[in-house]
């Protein structure tokens, strides 16, 4: 598969003009929303480049991540005040390198609540809470001072 094909690469040319559109970018990767479903403080970490697995990660990409998910998990524990912070990455639909991240949601937790998100279980879904998280995750991850490997955010959310 080439980067013209892929679900993920089409969408990421669309991130830099949406609302809330990225909300965090760095030398490797973008944090968006989670493509599939509105579920409140979940976002999706994937490859600007086209990617289709950590395999093929490079050096600086590989190096870039674990940083990045840790920022990441911390601004999401804070803004959403959820104690775990879940993160899968399966590559089946999408062959794209991304990691979805978020907190569990109500009474759902651990496996009951990523079969409800893999399901897409419409319950889990609120679009208002979801774009209301984002742009507080965006503001989280705007005022955090990055480790030298990461850039700030592509830019801040317009409509605070």
């Amino acid at each position: 598969m080439t980067g013209a094909e892929c679900v993920i690469c089409r969408r990421a040319v669309g991130l830099g003009a949406a609302d809330p559109g990225w909300l965090l970018r760095t030398v490797h990767w973008g944090v968006s929303l989670h493509p599939a479903m509105s579920v409140p403080g979940w976002v999706a970490v994937q490859t600007l480049r086209h990617t289709e697995g950590l395999a093929e990660l490079d050096g600086a990409e590989a190096a870039e991540l674990g940083p990045l998910l840790a920022r990441l998990s911390a601004a999401v524990t804070r803004v959403t005040g959820s104690e775990r912070v879940y993160t899968y990455s399966l590559g089946e639909g999408c062959p794209h390198t991304h990691v979805l991240l978020g907190p569990p949601q109500r009474d759902l937790r651990g496996s009951a609540f990523i079969t409800g998100l893999l399901h897409r279980d419409e319950s889990l879904v609120d679009e208002a809470a979801t774009i209301r998280l984002a742009r507080e995750l965006a503001v989280e991850l705007a005022g955090q001072s990055a480790p030298a490997a990461l850039d700030r955010p592509a830019r801040t959310i317009s409509t605070l």
